[in-house]
C-alpha cells in the first residue's frame, strides 16, 4: 500500500518590507512641510494642500526586518503672519506594501476653536 502525504493546514503571516508613515492635513490650510527619515542632514519639502492625504516609506534592508530610523517632520504651525516651527518624531507602521492605509496614521488638525495654530495628533487604527 503506498504511503500518503497529509498537510497540516499552517498559519501564513504577510511579510512586512516597508515602515509606512501616513498623514492627513484636515485643516483649512496650506501646510509647507519639511522632512527626513533618521539622521539624514537633508530635509525635503513638500505642499501639503488642505484635504490631502500623503505616505512616505522606509524600505527595510531585508524582509521582516520590522526597524526604521524615525520620520522627522516640521512645520510653521502658526496660521497667522508670525512663524512658530514645530519640530516632530514619528514612527512608521511595518507595512507589506507603500500605502497611506497600512501606514501610522496621523493628522494635521487646529488646535483650539482660534484656529490659528496647528498640530499633529495620532489617529488609532
Amino acid at each position: 500500500m503506498g504511503a500518503a502525504l497529509f498537510l497540516a493546514p499552517g498559519i501564513a503571516h504577510a511579510v512586512t518590507r516597508y515602515a509606512v508613515v501616513s498623514i492627513a492635513n484636515e485643516t483649512q490650510t496650506n501646510l509647507l512641510l519639511s522632512y527626513r527619515w533618521g539622521d539624514s542632514e537633508i530635509w525635503h519639502q513638500i505642499n501639503l494642500r488642505p484635504g490631502a492625504r500623503r505616505w512616505w516609506s522606509h524600505k527595510f534592508s531585508k524582509p521582516n526586518e520590522n526597524r526604521a530610523p524615525h520620520f522627522y517632520i516640521r512645520f510653521d504651525a502658526d496660521t497667522s503672519s508670525a512663524r512658530y516651527m514645530e519640530p516632530w518624531k514619528l514612527t512608521g507602521r511595518a507595512a507589506t506594501e507603500e500605502r497611506f492605509e497600512l501606514g501610522n496614521k496621523y493628522a494635521l488638525r487646529y488646535d483650539g476653536p482660534s484656529k490659528r495654530y496647528v498640530e499633529i495628533f495620532d489617529v488609532p487604527g
